[in-house]
């Protein structure tokens, strides 16, 4: 299975890493993939995208219960 967020199409990142002599070697910074449930299905999201959700989800509850008090 590819590391490529499922809801972004978030990808890793290729570049070089640097030896104390500055000789450039080709490394590769993949994303921080984590598995939820979203919606009864299994999806891999990266750690941005679920702090993203979890906000958005907060926001659209907090929403809710302000016209509830009204």
């Amino acid at each position: 299975m590819s590391r490529i967020d499922e809801l972004t199409g978030k990808r890793a990142q290729v570049g070089n890493k640097r030896s104390h002599s500055n000789i450039a070697t080709k490394r590769k910074q993949e994303v921080n993939l984590q598995t939820i449930k979203f919606g009864g299905v299994r999806i891999r999201v990266s750690a941005r995208t679920l702090k993203t959700i979890k906000k958005l989800a907060n926001q659209t509850s907090g929403k809710k219960k302000r016209t509830e008090e009204k």
